[in-house]
């Protein structure tokens, strides 16, 4: 029922409203459906975009729902991205609304590799690697004039997602488990070696009473030092393993949102340090 409302309500819009004009100054302008999306496209596009994110600060991207006007606003992009493989479902949607003037980008479309219950593509460098260069050549294809910057910035993004990958396989984390409430990091693991053990199947579901003591017991007999949570989800179900266990908590970001507005490799390697301290 939600998904049919969404898309009425989409094509309810697309036909009768004539979307604002965002900026005027002769760019492209790229709308990203949440964060990881749009600091891809910030870090690929530079100046020479009018960029924004749909999903507001704070919001969680499984279960955001976008309100009529942010439904309109796309309709004045040039180009829309979004991650695809069930992390972003309105977006899927929406993509399929939207007029032939606006070149949706399904970022994850490219990977051949999916993992069912954890659309969190981007947490592997190889995987991020990939989308971005997705992205590139959105940007490209919809700026020619500017392709060359475009690609240049990618080259660089490359080149420095490389070394990120590098820093986490000279890290030590092959065998390692890797405690988290929020089953988000199977790309990162099987890249790196390590198995993610989460209390419920799917990344975002909540854990039942019998799963959480499944998953304490599994904690104790580990002898794993912490339990990582993303705070974006909060840490009330880390907290509560961890008092059972009677380990720490660590702070492991998704890439999902960030309140401080920084960038992959930042976060990438903030969460690098997190996990050596788990060995």
């Amino acid at each position: 029922m939600k998904k049919i409302f969404l898309l009425t309500a989409a094509l309810l819009i697309l036909t009768s409203c004539a979307a604002q004009k965002t900026e005027d100054n002769g760019k492209i302008n790229v709308y990203a459906s949440f964060y990881a999306m749009y600091d891809f496209a910030r870090t690929i596009g530079g100046d020479d975009i009018n960029l924004y994110n749909i999903m507001p600060a704070g919001a969680e991207p499984h279960d955001f729902e976008p309100s009529a006007a942010d439904m309109a606003k796309l309709t004045d992009a040039d180009v829309f991205i979004y991650n695809g493989n069930g992390m972003d479902a309105w977006a899927e949607d929406i993509a399929l609304t939207l007029p032939d003037t606006v070149r949706s980008v399904a970022a994850s479309q490219v990977l051949s590799l999916h993992y069912d219950g954890d659309p969190h593509t981007w947490l592997s460098p190889t995987c991020a690697l990939l989308q971005a260069e997705t992205i590139c050549r959105a940007l490209e294809t919809a700026d020619s004039a500017n392709a060359d910057k475009y690609r240049e910035r990618m080259n660089k993004f490359s080149e420095q997602t490389g070394e990120l990958a590098d820093e986490y396989r000279d890290a030590g984390l092959d065998g390692m488990k890797l405690f988290v409430t929020h089953g988000a990091y199977r790309y990162l693991c099987e890249e790196f070696g390590m198995e993610q053990i989460a209390p419920a199947a799917s990344a975002g579901d909540d854990p039942s009473p019998a799963q959480m003591a499944e998953f304490v017991d599994e904690i104790k007999s580990s002898g794993a030092k912490y339990i990582f949570y993303d705070p974006l989800d909060g840490g009330k179900t880390a907290e509560a393993a961890a008092r059972e266990a009677g380990i720490e908590t660590a702070e492991l970001y998704t890439f999902e949102g960030d309140s401080e507005n920084r960038d992959y490799e930042t976060v990438m390697r903030f969460n690098l340090e997190q996990l050596k301290k788990a060995r």
